[in-house]
Formats: C-alpha cells, structure tokens, sequence
C-alpha cells in the first residue's frame, strides 16, 4: 500500500516584507498626525485671535464713548502707559489705563469683570457681557499679550489725514485710542505669529465747546 503525502504551502510575509509595511504604515501615520496637529494649531490661534479682538474691540469702542460723552480729558501715566480720567460738569466719570496682567482697567477694575448692578441694588450684580481676558495658561504658555496703548489728541499726531485742514478746536478736541498686541501661541513672546493694532478716533463735543 502507498501513503501519498501532499505537502501544504502556507502564505505569509517575509520578515523584510514586514518590516517595510511596518515602516510605511509608520510613515502614513505620522504625515497624518503632523497635518491634524497643524491644522488643530491653526484652529486653536483662530479662536485665539477671536478672543483677543472681540475683548479689543470692546475695550476701545468703552474708552471712545466716554471721551465722546466728556466734557474734559485729563492725562496721567500709569506703569509707563498712558491713562485718562473723563469729566462731566467737573466730576470724574471714568478712569483707563493698562495693566499687563489684568489688561485693560476701568475705574481700576479690569474691564472684562466689569458687573451691571441689579434694578434693586440689592444683589452683588451680574457680568455686563461675556468677555474673556486669558493671556496666558497655567503651564506659562502665552496665548497674547496686550503690547502697548496710547491715548493722544488727535493735532499730536503728525500724519493724521482726516482733519489735516480742519479748526484747530476739532484736532484738539478729538483724541486717538491706539492698542497694539501681540498673538503669540508659544513661550517666547519675543516670537508672535502675528502683531494685531486696533485704533479708534473720538470727537468730544463737551470739550470742544470748552475750548471756544
């Protein structure tokens, strides 16, 4: 009697067809993960940027309405940076200045946890709008920094080109709100990837009239 024996041939990759599937399976992967952690980048500096303006653009458009409703303007200093002091009737209304660690100050209080007092002045008061002023996080890294402010009449400013052959009076009577910052998204704030300059122009009535 004959046995035939029929041999089995078993399929199966190579120890080099291994590795190298291994190693461009690696390769895909990390090109991947590179470009979702670039894109999460851009998305988290996008929302960042939001942040930054939306408090910006609030703060300015605050200090521009009170020197419209002024009837004088002083000037201070305060850590190297300006500050003003609004008057109506010869009392003080409202007070700014910059802070690099709380931003922007109104009446010595950052203008982000500014309140609105309840209708029956019983309660402690509730936040005015939802504005956010987070710099920083908690292991140092700098989301923003709020570079340098400047308030100055408007006839101070050598290259305005709105009143350039207006009345003295309305140069005089209108000032200058200038906020430069920094979108740093890193540790070095010496390194931003982009510098965002926010200006507004306000024209005082009240002083203009205290000037004729």
């Amino acid at each position: 009697m004959t046995v035939t024996v029929k041999h089995k041939y078993v399929q199966a990759f190579t120890l080099v067809e291994t590795v190298a599937a291994l190693i461009v399976s690696g390769a895909v992967f990390i090109g991947v993960f590179s470009i979702f952690a670039i894109l999460n980048d851009k998305f988290e500096a996008e929302l960042v940027r939001g942040e930054l303006v939306a408090y910006c653009n609030y703060a300015l458009d605050d200090v521009a309405q009170s020197i419209r409703l002024a009837d004088e303007i002083i000037f201070r200093s305060y850590n190297n940076n300006d500050m003003i002091i609004t008057y109506v009737n010869d009392i003080p209304q409202h007070t700014y200045a910059l802070s690099e660690e709380e931003g922007i100050l109104k009446n010595g209080i950052p203008i982000h946890e500014e309140v609105q007092n309840n209708d029956d002045n019983a309660g402690p008061g509730i936040a005015k709008h939802k504005l956010f002023y987070l710099p920083k996080k908690k292991n140092g890294f700098i989301k923003y920094m709020l570079d340098e402010w400047k308030i100055y009449q408007l006839s101070e400013n050598n290259d305005n080109t709105i009143y350039t052959t207006g009345n003295p009076l309305v140069l005089e009577s209108s000032f200058v709100i200038e906020l430069n910052t920094k979108l740093v998204m890193g540790w070095d704030e010496e390194d931003p990837i982009k510098k965002l300059d926010f200006k507004r122009i306000a024209f005082s009535a009240g002083a203009y009239i205290n000037r004729m």
